[in-house]
């Protein structure tokens, strides 16, 4: 999951790089399929019209992630006042986080589909990413829970 994570975080802040940019990527293939065409709308930031890209979001949860798999690798807990928070609840945290970053990612591909009338490989990798980071958090969590 590191790996994959840390993939995402490259990937994602190439494509925050090229949402503040002038120049092209090299991933423009057609109309159809242009990561500039995708990356340059207005739905490129969430909310739409915000000035927030979603690239942007997409380094902070592949941070996170990264936070998360740190304290459960090393069996360390975080505290939020008296509340210890240890492997077992973490585990469950990625779990969900990587939920509600799929049910995102299909949002985004439903845009680009239907709204946009085009793909972004590079964001089309990335939903790839999280599922793979769902399923292994999945399977993270049961090993945890036993």
């Amino acid at each position: 999951m590191q790996i994959i994570s840390v993939l995402s975080i490259i990937i994602s802040a190439y494509l925050t790089y090229l949402h503040y940019s002038d120049t092209s990527s090299f991933c423009n293939f057609s109309e159809g399929l242009s990561c500039d065409v995708v990356n340059k709308s207005i739905y490129s930031e969430f909310p739409p019209g915000s000035g927030i890209p979603v690239s942007l979001m997409g380094i902070i949860t592949f941070l996170i992630v990264l936070l998360v798999l740190y304290y459960i690798k090393n069996d360390k807990e975080i505290y939020f006042g008296r509340k210890k928070i240890g492997r077992r609840e973490l585990s469950e945290f990625l779990f969900y986080l990587m939920i509600l970053s799929l049910i995102f990612a299909l949002y985004l591909v439903y845009t680009e589909a239907f709204l946009i009338l085009s793909f972004c490989v590079l964001c089309l990798v990335l939903d790839i990413f999280i599922i793979l980071v769902l399923v292994l958090s999945y399977k993270l969590r049961g090993e945890i829970n036993g």
